[in-house]
């Protein structure tokens, strides 16, 4: 396998999830700051110009929830084995595509400033920072009867959320409102294989 990679909150959940599971796969750099991912090369994988891109064999896939669903079909491992269960876990990644990773990108402007070299937007910043609670605080209610995403054990939506709620604190939104969100990022953040994941400095 390989997977089209740049040390930033998406391609990070996968590599977690690698680590995770063990697997071998090939890191192919792909530096977004001198607009690699705009090259014809690459956008031949992913003609919209995106990381992470899994190869393997014969499958290209890009988004990092689906790769890191099919990792976990691949594998039957740190994914659920019911029908139920495996909707369940689509479920908590739509709601991280579509509640908290917009405006997590919108706070996260701060540190993309100073990588790109580009002024910060703080309109757009302080509209991630008013959106952010809501979903917030649903995971929060969540994780008052559980210890991770999907219950008693670890598994790849912790590897999708642990990147999203890491970048959101990195680039100074506090948690000191939502403490269980807060230790369960510590908690993700204290795993090996989060320590063998690459990341951007300041991440």
């Amino acid at each position: 396998m390989q997977l089209y990679h740049f040390p930033s909150p998406n391609p990070q959940k996968v590599t977690f999830g690698l680590k995770e599971l063990g697997l071998d796969c090939e890191l192919v750099p792909v530096d977004l700051v001198k607009g690699e991912h705009r090259q014809p090369a690459f956008l031949a994988h992913n003609p919209f110009g995106r990381v992470p891109v899994l190869v393997d064999g014969g499958l290209i896939l890009s988004e990092s929830h689906a790769i890191l669903a099919y990792l976990g079909e691949k594998t039957g491992r740190l994914w659920p084995s019911s029908v139920a269960g495996r909707a369940d876990a689509l479920r908590w990644l739509f709601f991280l595509s579509q509640h908290i990773m917009p405006p997590a990108g919108d706070v996260a402007l701060r540190l993309r400033a100073k990588l790109f070299g580009r002024p910060v937007d703080e309109a757009t910043v302080e509209r991630g920072e008013q959106a952010l609670p809501a979903p917030l605080t649903i995971v929060a209610d969540h994780l008052a009867h559980n210890i991770w995403m999907m219950g008693a054990e670890f598994g790849l939506v912790d590897c999708a959320y642990c990147p999203v709620l890491n970048v959101i604190e990195k680039s100074g939104f506090g948690f000191a409102d939502f403490p269980r969100v807060a230790a369960y990022l510590d908690v993700c953040r204290a795993r090996p294989a989060w320590a063998q994941t690459p990341r951007l400095p300041g991440l």
